[in-house]
């Protein structure tokens, strides 16, 4: 314990500020320069647990999650060149994803660094592009300034990682100056501009057929309320960016129609008939596997484009806006929205025909999936596991749980499914990457459980190929016996690697040289419940479909009860009707080839 007038060192300080920006764990590995400060989590005055993993790219993922659902940044403790190499493939989904996160890196001996020692390199080289900030401590005394600036910058948009390199020689030094850990928090939810206001709300108003493009920005600020209100409004079709790592807007809603599609063709299938679009905190603009520029851009060139976003990065980016605005969404859309409905210009009862038209689709979209969830349901059923009848199952379960769920997704290929038919009550009811990245689900489940507690349940859905990236992300479910329930689709192959591999053949009329065993992952086939069990963790393997509900209901009575529980689910697509589209208006497009569509659908990363 430190007394009052006890001088503090390096390590003390940079827990001091930890704990200023309500910080309650760090995740990592240890490696030798990062024993002080690790040691310094002993200490109970500063309240940061350290949480130990397996590997970085896990303490990264986990810090992610925490940060994600606990609305505060995470903290990642990694060692020297090693270390900071193995968390870019997480640090990068953070990036992509705006989770605020600070990375402390433990460096060689400041003294030693120019003789090249062993394992030391140019560490702030190696992440700054996904970065927001990242910075090499030169000394002692500037490590107060640097945390300051470094978690000044998690707390304002855009929300992205930093980093600091420590030489641990500076961990035990004492800085000449001592003072309190501060952070000068920046207030930052300002409404736009109101001649932007106007000018934005004239071009939705004139719209003829107006549709809204969703990014993470919207869940970031809750604005599901002031979406809705929009949508209703202008009788408008609400789409997500691919891989949004968040649920953007209600998906029992009849305005929803998905995510856009990870191909230029599909996404001007999508908004082709559209004129106007309004892009509503898009971080990620092209999201996509397949382009050609003689196409033109990866959005219909034609749209007329309405920009509101709090970042001006973002803004304009990729294509020229006609009307842009910068600000808060959750505070700008109310005066927008009015704006809008008081315009002359705007057409009420267009809207309201635009809107009987999207009910009347939605209508049909929830008797397919409520059809295909009583097929699989039914005494008669096949007993072959289509991938997509995880989340179907999900549903049903769901129904008869006394607490929220909270889903995180890694399987690309249903991405769909698990969207549409899982019910989330809030934007982080859901979890994703933007990145694309795999490996990050069972990582991120560590920090996400340990924010949420007993909150809700979670779940975590994830494809054999990318759970076994970091299985061993369960020592530290284990260790702390987080209740979280791991649904693993193991279908022995790169399912999304697979789909991708067909729509390249039907867009580019390319085929490869030989059979792509390399997609699949063949033998020696996995048993992840065998693997969890090495760990300690409870777990079943389902390969009959009759037994997927009950086996899932039992998971869920598991992770209730406060232990993690593994399902390793046997995938079989054969003799599976095809899954229910998302996108009806899509779907009810002449000539729309929905074999294509449903494979488009189902890609994931490349």
């Amino acid at each position: 314990m430190h007394g009052q007038h006890e001088k503090k060192l390096g390590r003390d300080i940079i827990l001091d500020y930890l704990r200023e920006a309500g910080i309650e764990y760090a995740f990592g590995v240890p490696g030798t320069h990062e024993i002080p400060l690790i040691d310094g989590t002993t200490v109970e005055e500063y309240g940061v647990s350290y949480v130990p993993c397996l590997h970085e790219n896990i303490a990264l993922g986990a810090a992610m999650g925490y940060a994600r659902m606990s609305g505060r940044p995470g903290a990642a403790i990694v060692h020297i060149t090693p270390g900071t190499a193995n968390i870019i493939g997480n640090l990068f989904n953070a990036y992509r994803s705006n989770i605020p996160l600070i990375v402390l890196c433990g460096q060689q001996h400041s003294e030693l660094l120019v003789q090249e020692p062993i394992l030391a390199s140019d560490l702030v080289r190696t992440v700054d592009q996904y970065t927001k900030w990242s910075h090499e401590i030169r000394s002692v005394d500037e490590i107060p300034l640097v945390m300051q600036r470094a978690l000044k910058e998690l707390l304002v948009p855009p929300f992205r990682p930093v980093f600091v390199s420590v030489p641990w020689n500076f961990l035990m030094e004492t800085p000449v100056r001592q003072e309190p850990a501060r952070i000068t928090r920046i207030a930052h939810a300002s409404t736009g501009d109101p001649d932007g206001i106007a000018a934005a709300a004239a071009e939705l108003a004139r719209a003829e057929r107006p549709v809204l493009l969703l990014g993470d920005g919207v869940g970031e600020v809750d604005a599901w309320p002031e979406i809705q209100r929009l949508a209703d409004l202008l009788g408008s079709a609400v789409y997500s960016t691919n891989q949004a790592s968040r649920m953007d807007y209600p998906n029992d809603l009849p305005h929803w129609q998905g995510e856009l599609l990870p191909t230029q063709e599909g996404i001007h299938m999508q908004l082709g008939d559209f004129d106007t679009i309004f892009l509503i905190g898009v971080d990620s603009q092209a999201q996509v596997l397949v382009f050609r520029w003689e196409n033109g851009p990866v959005l219909p060139a034609h749209l007329t484009q309405v920009v509101l976003h709090n970042d001006p990065w973002e803004i304009g980016k990729n294509h020229y806006a006609q009307v842009a605005v910068l600000g808060d969404i959750k505070r700008t859309l109310p005066a927008l929205t009015d704006e809008i409905a008081r315009h002359p210009d705007f057409d009420g009862p267009a809207a309201g025909a635009r809107n009987g038209t999207i009910q009347q689709l939605s209508s049909a979209r929830t008797a397919a999936f409520t059809a295909s969830s009583e097929y699989f349901l039914a005494s008669e059923r096949p007993t072959k596991i289509p991938d997509y009848e995880v989340p179907l199952a999900i549903a049903d379960v769901q129904r008869t749980l006394d607490k929220p769920i909270t889903v995180i997704n890694e399987d690309f290929a249903i991405l769909a499914a698990v969207q549409q038919a899982i019910h989330y009550d809030a934007p982080d009811a859901y979890f994703c990457t933007s990145g694309g990245a795999l490996g990050f689900s069972l990582p991120a489940s560590i920090g996400i459980s340990l924010a949420l507690g007993s909150q809700r349940l979670v779940v975590n859905i994830v494809g054999d190929g990318s759970a076994l990236f970091h299985t061993n992300s369960w020592w530290t479910t284990r260790k702390y016996d987080l209740p979280v329930l791991y649904l693993v689709l193991n279908n022995h192959e790169y399912k999304t690697l697979m789909t991708g591999l067909g729509a390249i053949e039907d867009l580019y009329d390319w085929h490869p040289a030989n059979e792509p065993w390399y997609l699949r992952l063949g033998q020696p086939a996995q048993d992840f419940a065998a693997i969890a069990a090495t760990f300690g963790i409870e777990g079943e393997v389902v390969a009959d479909g009759r037994e997927l509900r009950t086996a899932i209901a039992r998971g869920f009575e598991v992770i209730a009860g406060g232990q993690p529980y593994v399902i390793d689910i046997k995938i079989d697509p054969s003799s599976a009707p095809a899954a229910p589209m998302v996108d009806v208006l899509l779907a009810e497009k002449p000539g729309v080839d929905r074999d294509l569509i449903q494979r488009l659908t189902a890609m994931g990363p490349p």
